[in-house]
């Protein structure tokens, strides 16, 4: 090709044109087809849930991944379960003393990759995995000022010590409570809370159901919620109430002190799901009708995207899923929204989500209501292995080669000119 490339541009300039025309021609043709090789690479569909110990194909209610290891809640052949396993083969059922696990409210993976949750009032329950050994520790809390269920918990980490904010339900009422500061250089986590405080509940002024917290770094947490008729001006009847979703600062970094809610944004219509947090800090409120990223600063801003469930990948960008059927999702990177189409419809009603080394796993059910999983592996983009990564390295290599001659035979006319 060098040699034909290189005869056209010794020749007349009729020939010259001829190869800038042809060149020109393969430029537009390779953006055409690196365009259409656009949707997402990686993904793969499998029809069924996640296998484990006494069961098959189970159903995944929730899922928290450490790389390849993970603690699941999963509904099968035997009800539901909740397992560990470590991902090299070895599982445990560790379920076993719970008294509900569908209603389990949460599991929050804190920052040395144990999992929180609360099974009973008053209670929060700490799993930490070894390789193939399992720990549960179970932390019991002052009773002494309230009974309250824990509905979400959010952990900031410091150097030495780390503070948990917990949204919580006092009688019907919701609210925030703070415990801490825990001891991260303690043999064990039982040692580590013994000086903890627990802080009285937050007092809650406005009509507001809270539902999710966040950290945002500084002594400083995101949560969101329901505020009941929030907006006066429309007209509602008292037995059905109108509910919009709302966003709170909240600040808490020090018992005894009551954690407290410093500013808090309403919006329109729909409901928040997922509370992200996002490498630089910043959180990502993703909702089914609105998605709103909150800066570390504090600074709100929305966009007008819903989604039914969200994860953050390795590299802190947001991943948003749509319903059954959807030709595209949502990335924010760097609180900067991109749509991506997908090479085929969303298969499956997603019910949970989560990440797994470099892999997104999002799990649910098919359209004839049996388990299914989709992933993706968000390190394919642009690599060699995608069409749009070979088209692109093929675009490059030939441009290269193309681009090196005529400036060879150019330099070398100039030298015989001279």
């Amino acid at each position: 090709m060098a040699k034909g490339w290189r005869g056209l541009l010794e020749e007349e300039s009729e020939h010259q044109w001829i190869a800038m025309a042809t060149f020109f021609i393969f430029i537009l043709l390779g953006a055409v087809l690196i365009q259409g090789t656009s949707s997402l690479p990686g993904v793969d569909y499998q029809s069924y849930g996640l296998d484990y110990t006494g069961g098959e194909d189970g159903r995944v209610l929730n899922i928290v991944y450490d790389n390849d290891a993970y603690v699941a809640v999963v509904y099968g052949t035997n009800g539901a379960v909740m397992v560990y396993n470590d991902g090299s083969g070895y599982e445990e059922n560790i379920g076993g003393n719970y008294d509900d696990l569908m209603g389990l409210p949460f599991m929050t993976q804190l920052s040395d990759g144990s999992v929180a949750t609360s099974p009973t009032d008053n209670t929060i329950e700490v799993i930490e995995h070894d390789g193939k050994s399992v720990e549960q520790t179970r932390i019991d809390l002052d009773q002494s000022n309230g009974i309250f269920s824990i509905k979400d918990l959010a952990e900031q980490s410091g150097d030495d010590s780390s503070i948990w904010v917990m949204v919580t339900n006092e009688e019907g009422t919701s609210s925030f409570r703070g415990f801490g500061s825990i001891d991260e250089t303690a043999d064990s986590l039982s040692t580590s809370v013994q000086q903890s405080q627990l802080t009285a509940a937050m007092i809650n002024n406005g009509d507001i159901t809270w539902n999710s917290v966040e950290s945002l770094g500084d002594g400083r947490w995101v949560a969101s919620g329901l505020a009941t008729n929030a907006f006066s001006n429309e007209d509602v009847s008292p037995a059905t109430p109108i509910k919009h979703p709302v966003l709170g600062i909240i600040s808490w970094s020090k018992a005894p002190a009551a954690p407290t809610l410093t500013t808090f944004e309403e919006y329109t219509s729909g409901e928040f799901h997922s509370l992200l947090k996002l490498e630089d800090g910043s959180v990502l409120a993703a909702g089914t009708t609105t998605t709103v990223h909150i800066a570390s600063s504090g600074a709100m801003t929305e966009h007008n995207y819903g989604s039914v469930v969200a994860v953050a990948d390795s590299e802190g960008d947001g991943w948003l899923f749509g319903i059954t059927g959807s030709e595209s999702m949502i990335r924010f990177t760097e609180s900067q929204p991109e749509k991506i189409p997908l090479a085929l419809q969303l298969p499956l009603e997603i019910e949970t989500v989560a990440l797994s080394g470099e892999v997104i796993m999002a799990y649910g059910m098919d359209p004839s209501g049996s388990p299914a999983t989709y992933s993706i592996d968000v390190s394919a983009e642009g690599s060699i292995d995608s069409g749009r990564g070979f088209l692109s390295m093929l675009y490059v290599a030939t441009t290269s080669i193309v681009m090196g001659v005529m400036f060879w035979t150019a330099i070398k006319r100039m030298l015989r000119i001279d």
